[in-house]
């Protein structure tokens, strides 16, 4: 980017046109812009947004050392992925939770992120920023997941900056009752402007957290293996040991965790080199046997339709 570009933030909106979760998304880019940021906004119900089908052409390819792109090719969702995980941008992502985590339109943009990947893995090294904004409807035990699914979208690419969840905002226009988010959105959307103004290295985390919150993605839910006092992030894979202090529960974290998430490009390059490996003994070893197997299962059942 040279100097006489301005820096720019784009904003993918996955509720309805206008919607809450919408009306806080522009509420944080009109914050931003006051701090002399572009922005674009990409409505995702305004297009053609079709959900990943697992055929795994994207991960064939790559392991036979062609560019990876995805086996549909009549919706939308390539130029969305191609204009908020590549392009020199900061990103906010703001989408709707229906139940318990982020909706359908986000999920379906999400899981199809994988062959864009393939072909710019420069993006895993996460130069540049984001934002989450989670919008709910109901009380917070009905949003637990909203930024947590979120987060495992972002963290592969950005350094996250700033989230927030808002609940009790179910009717149309509704957050704009409630001006203590209103007045959130704009801060997220100026603390993501100014984190861009920094070196990357610089970066902090600005939003809330908790005591028990992932250094990472900064969330507070924990997953528990099972042994007494271990803990692990379920989206950043950082682990720590639980411990009370009085009346409040703390972690402690794995540095080296910390500094080699889930999403660090060392942690998915050893992800993709067990894919590949696995892979090559299914095509080598393994693929007549299941050709054998499961004729069983593809002459059974009574498929229904409408």
């Amino acid at each position: 980017m040279t100097n006489t570009q301005k820096k720019k933030i784009i904003g993918l909106s996955t509720g309805r046109k206008n919607g809450n979760s919408e009306i806080l998304l522009k509420e944080a880019l009109m914050g931003a812009e006051e701090l002399g940021v572009e922005s674009e906004i990409i409505r995702a119900m305004d297009l053609r947004v079709k959900p990943c089908k697992g055929c795994e052409a994207c991960t064939i390819a790559m392991e036979r050392g062609k560019e990876a792109w995805c086996a549909i090719k009549d919706d939308d969702v390539p130029w969305i992925l191609d204009k908020i995980l590549v392009e020199d941008c900061a990103l906010i992502v703001s989408a709707p939770t229906y139940h318990l985590r982020a909706n359908s339109y986000f999920e379906a943009i999400h899981e199809r992120m994988l062959p864009t990947m393939f072909r710019h893995t420069e993006i895993t090294e996460k130069t540049r920023v984001g934002g989450i904004i989670c919008v709910g409807g109901g009380e917070p035990w009905w949003t637990p997941l909203g930024l947590t699914s979120i987060n495992i979208f972002v963290q592969h690419t950005r350094k996250l900056v700033d989230q927030m969840q808002t609940n009790f905002v179910t009717r149309p226009g509704a957050v704009l009752m409630e001006g203590k988010y209103i007045k959130r959105a704009r801060q997220l959307g100026q603390n993501v402007a100014k984190a861009m103004m920094m070196p990357i290295e610089e970066v902090k985390y600005v939003g809330e957290e908790t005591e028990v919150s992932c250094p990472v993605c900064h969330c507070n839910v924990l997953k528990v293996p099972g042994k007494l006092s271990d803990v692990y992030c379920p989206v950043c894979w950082v682990h720590g040991t639980i411990y009370a202090d009085g009346n409040e529960l703390k972690v402690k974290w794995n540095e080296d965790d910390i500094q080699n998430p889930r999403f660090s490009t060392k942690f998915i390059g050893g992800h993709l080199e067990f894919i590949t490996k696995s892979h090559e003994k299914f095509f080598t070893e393994d693929k007549e046997k299941v050709k054998e197997l499961i004729k069983k299962y593809t002459s059974y059942g009574k498929i229904i339709k409408p």
